[in-house]
């Protein structure tokens, strides 16, 4: 988890409360953090906080729950936002790489050595929680007054303009040489890889101000002399870039810097002004029974309001007595259901107030997908085949060595693989069934080997971007193996689960198998898989010698049809 070590004296500062250690060490895990380790001698805390507590990577952060906890401030906390006369125009052209920008400016900073640290620290840590290592979020912190609005948010060529990149103010450089050359640069070229022209930021007067995601130009570095400050932030998903200016901005507010917002004016929507940073509370339902049946309580309506005021959270009541709406700060990201409004409240509560109960156990039982892939296997090691568990990544070359086109907007793929043999995810069993006979094609023949496992795929309608299936493949390796053999089995199946009337078997193409020789296989009109005797040159591909002949089915639509 990520850490963060706290100094008394700063802290005392912020809460507005004299402090002690001790006190401090017991007070901070009712607030969600655990204590890693504590130097006396320096009146020092050492915490950890989960990921998706953002918030907590700075003093300024945890001083506001613990107000809330002492009851020293409840409720929301409030952020002044001027109304400022600067925009950034965005390009269309950046919609494909990197689409969208938010920012503000600070004014009126006076940064000490430790909230240098802090601004640090931030943005290492919304860069690794937030951003996943720059991909969803990049920050940027400029000195405002060496740069004039309005800025342009646009795209470059790789040799189209040349400018001082942050730490190596030596000379000028091409992006395709700070990509290249730059320490940034080498570690996060591969997010604009194959990218034809880089996103970038100018400013009124042409000067570089950034290289998102990869490097500031040294126009704007800040010192200790800045006082003002411009903040971008760039990424791929807005909801992640929003939150995290939320919570930099109101760092910042916390520090005593006065903020002003920023218009994003998109090119091609010049009449949607988007006014950032926007602190408007996120409103969400909650319900008084499901609370106090998570929390074994019987609060009121009350109750639970002051419960969640001491977290820095509001509620109101509704029409309907049963459920009140929760009004949440804009730099928490923790809120997606529920249950974390519960969660919240037993912190407010105060979990050390609430009296443990030993309910009575049920009685656990297996998944009914579990309980049918077990059917499954008892099914295949009776007809004789041998179990494999194979990992669920592979490779491009595999999946060329089947006969099939690698196309990488289909596959899910992984970035920075640790080997080229495990750069993608399977999306059939048959490839693990046919490296198990290459890894043993000295052994003695028959082989006979079926696997029940998960295949992964991109998926559009699910909020991951993936999806798996549970599927079923059989391999057969003899001097007679052929579709005859592998069909027969594929029947004993079918017939052994009493749905053989349901399962047709048509004629198709596969690459994967020889034409004339294989079909897709559908149950209830739906297509479930596909069998028939692999092509010679795929055999070939993994160095086997002998006939080879597979099925593979999704026994996702009928496992539930068979629960025992």
């Amino acid at each position: 988890m990520p850490s963060l070590t706290l100094k008394l004296d700063r802290l005392e500062k912020l809460v507005g409360k004299d402090l002690n250690i001790d006190d401090l060490e017991y007070d901070l895990q009712w607030v969600g953090l655990d204590v890693d380790d504590v130097n006396k001698e320096e009146n020092e805390i050492k915490i950890e906080y989960d990921p998706n507590r953002p918030d907590y990577s700075s003093p300024e952060g945890i001083a506001r729950s613990l107000k809330g906890y002492y009851e020293l401030e409840i409720g929301l906390p409030e952020f002044q936002i001027n109304e400022g006369t600067e925009e950034i125009r965005v390009n269309p052209k950046v919609r494909d790489i990197r689409p969208f920008v938010v920012g503000a400016i600070v004014r009126n900073i006076d940064l000490d050595e430790d909230q240098v640290g802090t601004l640090m620290n931030i943005q290492e840590a919304l860069h690794w929680a937030l951003g996943r290592d720059r991909k969803k979020v990049a920050i940027g912190i400029h000195d405002y007054d060496q740069v004039k609005g309005p800025y342009i948010y646009t795209t470059v060529k790789p040799e189209g303009v040349k400018f001082r990149p942050l730490h190596m103010e030596a000379y000028e450089m091409t992006p395709k040489e700070i990509l290249e050359e730059h320490e940034m640069g080498i570690r996060y070229a591969h997010l604009l890889k194959d990218a034809e022209e880089y996103p970038i930021i100018y400013d009124a007067e042409g000067k570089v101000v950034s290289l998102p995601p990869i490097i500031n130009g040294t126009y704007t570095t800040v010192t200790d002399k800045t006082k003002n400050l411009l903040l971008d932030l760039t990424g791929t998903d807005f909801n992640a870039v929003n939150y995290s200016l939320n919570i930099i901005a109101t760092t910042f507010a916390d520090m005593g810097a006065k903020l002003e917002s920023l218009a994003v004016i998109y090119d091609d929507k010049p009449n949607e002004i988007l006014k950032v940073p926007d602190f408007s509370p996120q409103i969400m339902e909650v319900h008084i029974d499901y609370i106090n049946s998570y929390l074994g309580l019987k609060l009121s309506a009350i109750d639970i309001i002051k419960c969640l005021k001491k977290v820095r959270l509001d509620a109101s009541k509704t029409k309907d007595k049963n459920k009140l709406n929760v009004k949440i700060p804009p730099y928490r990201v923790d809120f997606m259901h529920e249950v974390d409004i519960v969660e919240d409240v037993a912190i407010g509560y105060g979990y050390h107030n609430l009296i443990p109960v030993v309910k009575e156990g049920g009685f656990g039982k297996y998944h009914p997908a579990e309980v049918f892939a077990n059917k499954t296997r008892d099914i295949m090691i009776g007809a004789g085949f041998l179990e494999m568990v194979n990992s669920t990544l592979s490779s491009q070359k595999d999946y060329e060595n089947l006969g099939l086109d690698f196309n990488e907007n289909e596959q899910i793929i992984l970035l920075n693989p640790v080997s080229e043999k495990f750069n993608t995810t399977r999306s059939n069993l048959i490839v693990g069934l046919m490296k198990n006979l290459a890894f043993n094609r000295s052994a003695e023949k028959p082989f006979h080997l079926f696997e029940v496992g998960d295949i992964l795929q991109l998926d559009k309608n699910r909020d991951v971007g993936a999806s798996r299936e549970l599927h079923l493949g059989a391999i057969t390796l003899s001097e007679g193996a052929d579709y005859s053999q592998i069909k027969s089995l594929l029947d004993h199946y079918f017939r052994t689960l009493g749905i053989l009337d349901d399962i047709v078997v048509k004629p198709c193409s596969n690459p994967t198998f020889i034409k004339g020789r294989t079909g897709e296989i559908y149950y209830k009109k739906k297509k479930i898989g596909f069998v028939g005797e692999i092509y010679p040159q795929v055999i070939l591909n993994f160095g086997l010698n002998y006939p080879v002949a597979a099925f593979e089915i999704n026994l996702m639509p009928f496992f539930k049809d068979h629960e025992e």
